[in-house]
């Protein structure tokens, strides 16, 4: 998680990549010469953008911004692919990592609501039976544990294993019941319920739960209860051959402070804390789905949501998602990273804005988050 999201305050942006513009509800084109390189950006948005990737040592990224009235700013910079270089443009589709998170929250409360599980059920009731007694608070931690990361049940990604499973096999299709063995035989960190640590196998074991409740695969599931209603029309879980529409990932995969194309390696394409292929766009749709139109989620579900939290350092964690503050007022949403790709989604609730950041890398210099830095330039000073 970025620690920068549960507080964004106005002393953030005394930064030298800060740049104050008015928000208007209309698209911004990236203009691109025929070769794919750009002209030299004059929108105040893109200028900031341009900025803040090159600062970053990122190849390219997005922002969206949607407004209370429903309109949307975009901007685009960098590179969506080297060798050929492909401008970056604002409808690229991008991996969302942790941001999928938030849609296997709203599907698990979508069954809750139809009363086909509840919260307070314990998760081992939904796995494989070999497994029951083989993960580590599988039958005491509950499906509320699970979604507010208070589960105690260990985080597979601690260690390298399963990346080097993925480098023996790097286009492998993981599902999330084959995760299970990398879960169980492992100590819990507490018990449920008394302390919070973010951990990806929380979502994979909600993934599974979902997959056995429906008795169907997670992406037929999400495409039906999340991305058909919201008309996120180009947002998926990742699938080989890669879409055409896919910014190519890049990242250091060797640790030698050089960033590689790894588009091609699986590291979670079907899984449910981190699979989900997504632009700029798509994810505006989303919050607007979620948290104005009320198309994914009742009123109670999502008051529910953001207010039954766990204690998480500077803010705290609801189902799925981060609860922080600001010195405009509260936001909602989450970070992301998936392994070439990195993402940001923060939602103001007083404002109705929300802000989307997608990244084809991840960052190779330390920086605050992209929204931090916009904040005055979107609501004004704060009083």
């Amino acid at each position: 998680m970025n620690a920068a999201f549960w507080r964004i305050s106005a002393c953030a942006m005394v930064v030298v990549l800060a740049v104050a513009f008015v928000i208007a509800p209309i698209g911004l084109a990236v203009a691109q010469q025929s070769d794919g390189s750009k002209k030299a950006p004059t929108d105040p948005l893109e200028k900031f953008l341009h900025q803040y990737v090159a600062h970053a040592g990122l190849p390219g990224g997005v922002v969206a911004i949607g407004d209370q009235n429903g309109g949307v700013r975009y901007a685009a910079t960098g590179y969506a692919s080297v060798r050929p270089n492909t401008g970056m443009t604002h409808d690229r589709q991008f991996y969302i990592g942790s941001l999928t998170k938030m849609m296997t929250a709203v599907v698990t409360l979508q069954l809750a609501s139809e009363k086909r599980i509840n919260l307070a059920d314990p998760i081992g009731k939904y796995m494989p039976e070999e497994f029951r007694e083989r993960i580590a608070n599988g039958n005491r931690a509950t499906i509320r544990d699970l979604l507010r990361n208070s589960s105690g049940i260990p985080d597979y990604l601690d260690g390298e294993f399963f990346f080097e499973l993925v480098g023996r096999d790097p286009q492998h299709g993981w599902r999330n019941v084959e995760l299970l063995p990398l879960i169980a035989d492992r100590d819990a960190y507490f018990a449920p319920g008394t302390n919070y640590a973010a951990s990806n196998s929380n979502f994979i074991l909600l993934g599974v739960m979902i997959e056995a409740v429906e008795g169907d695969h997670i992406e037929a599931v999400f495409n039906r209860r999340i991305f058909e209603p919201a008309e996120m029309i180009n947002t998926s879980f990742g699938r080989y051959p890669r879409p055409a529409l896919l910014a190519r990932g890049f990242d250091d995969a060797n640790g030698d402070g050089q960033l590689e194309d790894v588009t091609d390696y699986d590291v979670g394409d079907q899984l449910a804390d981190g699979g989900v292929i997504s632009t700029a766009e798509d994810m505006v749709k989303f919050a607007r789905a979620l948290f104005v139109d009320g198309v994914l989620l009742g009123p109670n579900a999502l008051e529910r949501a953001t207010t039954d939290t766990a204690f998480a350092g500077d803010g705290a964690y609801g189902y799925g998602l981060m609860i922080g503050s600001s010195d405009w007022g509260p936001v909602w949403g989450h970070d992301g990273i998936y392994f070439g790709y990195s993402a940001e989604f923060s939602w103001f609730p007083d404002q109705k804005t929300v802000v989307v950041f997608l990244s084809n890398g991840r960052a190779l210099n330390e920086v605050p988050s992209v929204t931090s830095m916009l904040m005055t330039g979107l609501f004004g000073t704060p009083e």
